[in-house]
């Protein structure tokens, strides 16, 4: 079974159109609250913080994934593996989203300031 990865961004909206052009799909939105987003591999829950966002947390259980983690967290880093870097790096400038190339792999920041990291993995 694989955990949730909890992310807080101050606007819903920005943060599903975020993580849906790093190519996970909407399953689920709670105007104003939370919206669930997944790979093929396991879920990531985005949480609006403040009254009925964060502090009231989710009211379901958490989700079951399968597959190879694709989405994970690595010292507190959103981490994306994607098969080719390459290939990664013409899809975020087509969706326009702005990255710093260092070491091997690509940084990027979500509308909630939160780090992501995306790199070439299994």
């Amino acid at each position: 079974m694989s955990e949730t990865v909890l992310v807080q961004v101050p606007d819903l909206g920005q943060g599903v159109s975020f993580y849906q052009a790093l190519g996970l799909a909407l399953e689920e939105l709670i105007p104003e609250r939370e919206a669930l987003l997944s790979p093929r591999e396991g879920p990531l829950l985005l949480l609006r913080p403040g009254p009925g966002g964060v502090e009231r947390g989710p009211q379901r259980p958490r989700p079951e994934g399968r597959g190879f983690a694709r989405v994970r967290l690595e010292e507190g880093r959103l981490v994306f593996l994607v098969e080719s870097l390459e290939h990664e790096r013409l899809r975020l400038a087509k969706y326009g989203l702005a990255f710093l190339e260092a070491g091997g792999h690509l940084l990027l920041f979500d509308p909630g300031e939160n780090p992501v990291l995306v790199r070439e993995g299994p």
